[in-house]
């Protein structure tokens, strides 16, 4: 019943109590009915009026209540689809409430990506990526992935790879090109021609639907020199400290400098990683990266990440690492999260190349066994049970013909990361190698470390 015609009905029943009360006295107000005959003759008539009016009420209604049975299937059909609506109302708020955490899950799954990475600064200072974090579960969930681009420099040979990385650090490689460099656009020591170089990254970045993106920039572990200084050996943590630049490999107005502070639980005083660069070439990348106008994530060496995502894994006393190039070969040593040093080895895997893979496999290695040896000998280092191995020379001494020697483990034996890499669904997958596999794992553990 509507609110107004519940007001009118009460009204008419009050008004039917009054005339009750009106007839009852009308024998003991007759002297009073005399005077004013006109005015209660005028009350009747307006209380007659009422009763019509309630009786015409009544009337309505019941014909209301019939009306509302014949209706009764429709009524029910709309009162169902109302119900459903607010069933379906509150579902659509619950899923609404659902999807808004999820994206506050993807936001700040977003926001501890981007706050985890270091950004170049315009002042062109090197920073380096610190962070080791390894998740691992069975099944790829592509759901609120970040797409990034992953660009590897190395002894004239450029690798792209256009890459997604989701909220449980799972990795897809999408797509993939290799381009060889020519020395007028990237020499040996620094970028020539920076324009030339962001047309060709450019170029790339679009043949991989790489717009927008963020870029990862990794250069060859040639490129740097790693030491590691006790703080209390340091007067102050700076490139201008006369310890910092007495260990530069290169002339100290043309050296670039990188610290991270570590613990070593054995030293209350800490540790102090120093990362050496040349200040011209590091300058040259920025300078091309500023061109090309990307989000930069950071520009980072390739060995220190590997070393530090081994030895989150692998329990030794010292771990020993080699990143095998072309023309040179890297030696890492060092602990977890403590001291770390590196060794340029004055030779490549092109220097024992030949048609006997497996007899290139064994001079290689050979070498490498014995310069690892004469620099523990200088030191308190013993010989490791495994020295990890990494590099495009993995690709290039190894196949099912020829493996690697006894003490020497490819990090492709360790789960660093966790990826998925399949060319034959690729729409771009360009390659001058015949395979770069070991470096596609290197780049996504790489990836998967710095976040």
């Amino acid at each position: 019943m509507k609110k107004d015609s519940i007001f009118k009905f009460g009204k008419i029943i009050l008004s039917l109590k009054n005339l009750n009360k009106f007839l009852k006295n009308r024998n003991n107000k007759n002297k009073k009915l005399k005077n004013s005959f006109a005015r209660n003759i005028s009350k009747l008539e307006r209380y007659k009026n009422l009763i019509e009016k309630f009786n015409q009420f009544k009337t309505d209604e019941f014909k209301s209540k019939k009306s509302k049975k014949t209706k009764n299937v429709k009524e029910k059909f709309s009162i169902i689809k109302k119900v459903n609506l607010i069933q379906n109302l509150n579902f659509k708020s619950k899923l609404e409430n659902k999807i808004s955490k999820l994206k506050e899950k993807k936001f700040k799954f977003n926001k501890i990506l981007f706050n985890k990475f270091k950004y170049f600064n315009k002042s062109k200072n090197l920073q380096i990526l610190k962070i080791n974090k390894n998740n691992k579960t069975n099944k790829i969930i592509n759901k609120y992935s970040q797409k990034i681009g992953i660009i590897f420099y190395g002894e004239h040979n450029l690798i792209l790879l256009s890459s997604t990385i989701n909220h449980k650090n799972q990795i897809n490689i999408s797509g993939v090109t290799e381009i060889p460099i020519p020395t007028n656009v990237i020499g040996d020591t620094l970028i020539e021609d920076s324009n030339e170089l962001a047309n060709i990254l450019l170029d790339s970045i679009n043949l991989l639907d790489l717009s927008g993106s963020p870029l990862l920039v990794i250069l060859s572990s040639s490129f740097f020199n790693i030491h590691t200084f006790l703080v209390s050996d340091l007067k102050q943590i700076s490139p201008n400290d006369s310890k910092v630049k007495a260990k530069s490999p290169y002339l100290p107005a043309n050296t670039i400098v990188d610290f991270l502070r570590i613990s070593d639980k054995k030293l209350s005083e800490g540790l102090i990683r120093t990362i050496y660069s040349k200040k011209d070439f590091i300058n040259s990348w920025t300078d091309t990266l500023q061109i090309i106008d990307h989000p930069l994530i950071g520009l980072v060496p390739a060995a220190p990440h590997i070393f530090d995502s081994i030895t989150s894994q692998i329990i030794e006393k010292t771990t020993f690492l080699i990143d095998i190039e072309s023309t040179t070969t890297t030696l890492l040593i060092g602990s977890k999260y403590a001291e770390l040093q590196s060794y340029k080895l004055p030779f490549g895997f092109s220097l024992y190349i030949s048609d006997n893979l497996e007899e290139s496999n064994k001079n290689y290695f050979e070498r490498v066994l014995n310069s690892v040896q004469l620099i523990i000998n200088d030191s308190n280092h013993k010989l490791p049970k495994n020295i990890f191995v990494m590099g495009s020379g993995l690709d290039k001494l190894i196949n099912k013909e020829a493996s690697l020697p006894k003490r020497f483990k490819s990090i492709l034996d360790l789960n660093l990361s966790e990826f998925t890499y399949l060319p034959q669904k690729m729409s771009v997958h360009e390659l001058v190698s015949t395979t770069i596999n070991s470096n596609i794992y290197c780049l996504a553990s790489i990836l998967s470390s710095c976040v």
